[in-house]
């Protein structure tokens, strides 16, 4: 690899230690006892892709590389759920005033069902599939 070298990368701390200030890093005893050379465009690189949403790590060989940051498909889904439920929620509370007031049409007393349903429904999906989770629809 060629260029100018202006980083130090130490993948014990997964940190980049600018080699300017060398002499700093080493009077404050956090110089790295090894590392590997980056220059300032691999630098660029790594935190435009750390920017990104990746994640910095060490390959086998000490060198920083980008990989993908883990996804949490479950806590989405999750709060995608939560979502659907509260918006289904409110609109059952809705038809229930309605209900309660006794001013609730027949089109209105189907809605009520068929939300009630769409609302179950949510609340027993297996979020362990996401993110090839089959979302219930609100039957007509």
């Amino acid at each position: 690899m060629t260029g100018n070298y202006s980083y130090i990368y130490d993948a014990s701390t997964n940190a980049f230690y600018a080699l300017a200030l060398m002499s700093e890093y080493k009077k404050s005893g956090i110089w790295p006892e090894k590392g590997v050379k980056i220059t300032d465009e691999q630098h660029r690189r790594l935190m435009a892709g750390q920017s990104e949403g990746n994640l910095i790590s060490a390959d086998a060989k000490g060198n920083p590389v980008l990989t993908p940051a883990l996804i949490d498909y479950s806590a989405i889904a999750a709060d995608e759920r939560d979502k659907l439920m509260a918006s289904a929620t409110a609109k059952i509370n809705h038809l229930l005033d309605a209900q309660d007031d006794d001013d609730i049409t027949d089109d209105e007393l189907s809605e009520l069902s068929a939300l009630r349903e769409y609302r179950s429904k949510l609340r027993r999906l297996d979020l362990t599939t996401a993110p090839d989770i089959e979302w219930p629809e609100i039957s007509a």
